[in-house]
């Protein structure tokens, strides 16, 4: 039986457990518009990853900037990752952290779903079952609850998508990163410059202020800076992790972080746990437990044949 690399498995419990309590660092900024913070957290992840590249002399990613398919790659994969960080940011600071959990416990079904649209794989018979399970706990949500399920949507959607087009890429994963953050960096540069000569651009998504949110201008100042390093943190973790433990054990550990969002939503903010966001979890949940049996009955039967 293969041994579990213990460094690799901490790091992909780190960087889960980061991603899980992220929300209360987004619950500090909460008095700054979500674009705003957006924007910081894309310009300083950029700083601090290509900092670090050049600290540790690992600036070969360079080489994928003289790359078309490659800028056009990481160009789509760096408005994808934005994308959810901006839905998260807003949703974890108006009140919408349980649908922010939905979200992504439905990633392993919308990477199902990618995978039989974008790489024509085929579904296991489980398989369906668990995405037939997710999608009437959704349509239960949607007929009870109306239109706040677009949010776990907009992040399967996006989270989902930006794996697929990271795979079909098939680039190696830490140049890919530093080339994907110089280029969100950019990005996020440009918005930025843009809201400080026209600030209506920030009401575009207004700030949503609660009882933890900073007011001293010097801490929120650091604390829009250390959102990139925070972000780029759980990233570098789950690079590494990805290279030490199988993905049978990140699969599974990738529940973490939306489990401690669910706790942290009901019993730290007082959201609202109604029938419909216990219907749809249980469906969602009884997906997952089906897909995760079949996996590790299929890595069992593997096992036992190589053994052979």
């Amino acid at each position: 039986m293969e041994r579990l690399d213990r460094t690799g498995f901490l790091e992909a419990l780190g960087c889960q457990v980061m991603w899980g309590f992220m929300c209360l660092y987004w619950r500090l900024l909460s008095g700054e518009s979500a674009l705003l913070v957006l924007t910081c957290r894309m310009v300083w992840s950029c700083v601090f990853i290509v900092l670090l590249c050049s600290f540790v002399k690992r600036t070969k990613f360079l080489y994928l900037m003289r790359d078309p398919r490659a800028l056009r790659t990481f160009i789509t994969s760096g408005v994808l990752t934005s994308a959810n960080w901006g839905v998260y940011i807003w949703a974890a600071n108006s009140g919408h952290l349980l649908e922010t959990s939905i979200g992504y416990y439905l990633c392993p079904l919308f990477n199902i779903l990618f995978g039989l649209i974008v790489f024509h794989e085929s579904l296991t018979r489980m398989q369906k079952v668990a995405f037939g399970l997710a999608a009437c706990g959704v349509t239960f949500f949607i007929a009870v609850n109306g239109g706040a399920i677009w949010i776990s949507f907009a992040l399967a959607l996006t989270f989902s998508a930006y794996g697929a087009v990271k795979k079909k890429a098939g680039y190696p994963a830490l140049p890919g990163m530093a080339i994907e953050s110089v280029l969100t960096g950019i990005m996020g540069g440009i918005i930025f410059g843009a809201g400080t000569l026209m600030p209506a651009l920030w009401a575009l998504v207004p700030a949503t202020p609660d009882a933890m949110a900073v007011t001293y201008e010097p801490l929120k100042m650091f604390l829009m800076v250390f959102a990139g390093v925070l972000t780029a943190i759980p990233l570098l973790l789950y690079s590494a992790a990805a290279n030490r433990v199988p993905m049978v054990i990140i699969g599974f550990l990738q529940y973490v972080s939306p489990t401690i969002a669910l706790v942290l939503a009901v019993t730290f903010f007082g959201e609202a746990f109604t029938l419909a966001h216990g219907v749809c979890f249980a469906l969602v949940w009884t997906g997952i437990a089906l897909m995760s049996i079949e996996s590790l009955l299929h890595r069992r039967y593997a096992s036992s044949l190589d053994a052979a």
